[in-house]
């Protein structure tokens, strides 16, 4: 019985995790400030296969949601909901941008979607 309770609490432990994306913007950038991180705000919407992917496969890698979490203060924004508080323009989905808090000084861009690989090289060249 121990072994089966041992076996469901790793099972929801690895499945439980992810990247912890704030609701909105102005909440991203108070916590980013307060933790003296950078924010990841990737643009994005539902009817987008590549952000899909993001989400569903890349975002479930155990190495991204460490580093990004550990680093990062995430959101994502619709951009049907959201259109009119985007805090930069895009050309194409999912677009991600890497910027400081306190001032939305852009210090990194991706546009379009990646590996899992490529992904963790990406966030990991953001200073």
């Amino acid at each position: 019985m121990k072994k089966l309770i041992l076996l469901c609490l790793f099972a929801i432990s690895v499945f439980a995790s992810s990247i912890n994306f704030e609701k909105d913007l102005d909440s991203a950038k108070k916590k980013a400030i307060t933790e003296n991180k950078k924010l990841m705000i990737m643009y994005s919407s539902p009817t987008c296969p590549e952000c899909n992917y993001m989400k569903k496969k890349v975002f479930k890698d155990e190495q991204i949601i460490s580093y990004v979490n550990e680093n990062f203060v995430s959101v994502i924004m619709d951009i049907h909901e959201d259109e009119k508080i985007l805090p930069y323009k895009f050309i194409g989905i999912p677009t991600f941008y890497f910027a400081n808090a306190s001032n939305m000084e852009l210090v990194g861009k991706k546009i379009g979607g990646t590996r899992e690989a490529d992904f963790l090289e990406i966030v990991k060249s953001i200073k």
